[in-house]
């Protein structure tokens, strides 16, 4: 039993996409590759992962739009499904963004509308609109 879990262990953090999101769980959170586009036209990608129900850590590579240059943003998340509300707490940048979240007709797209933030990336009303990667 020692031998798989080393070998599991080696691998890549972030788990493979699964058929099915887990009961309890924030909609699309145990797949781990997103692209994104904002309306305000900056685009990027993004990895992450559930770490528990309606909880998951996540990393944004914005390309272009956030800045002068390529930023890179870490944080975790927390969905509220009687809302749809997402609050995502930065650890890089500090701040918490509050979203509310949007399914698209099927599990390949979900769009958050900014309703609150304290990271100048992130404006009010500002929608970013997030496509499963394969």
């Amino acid at each position: 039993m020692a031998m798989p879990l080393a070998i599991i262990s080696a691998c890549d953090s972030l788990p493979a996409r699964m058929p099915r999101d887990p009961p309890a769980s924030a909609f699309n959170t145990s797949t781990s590759h997103w692209r994104v586009y904002s309306s305000t036209g900056a685009y990027g990608l993004v990895r992450q992962v559930a770490t528990g129900p309606n909880r998951f850590t996540f990393e944004e590579t914005w390309f272009r739009g956030k800045g002068p240059r390529m930023v890179t943003t870490i944080g975790q998340g927390t969905f509220e499904p009687s809302t749809n509300i997402n609050i995502y707490d930065y650890s890089q940048p500090r701040g918490v963004v509050v979203v509310r979240t949007r399914e698209g007709k099927d599990t390949l797209q979900t769009v958050d509308t900014v309703i609150a933030s304290t990271i100048p990336l992130f404006k009010v009303g500002e929608t970013i609109t997030y496509t499963l990667r394969p």
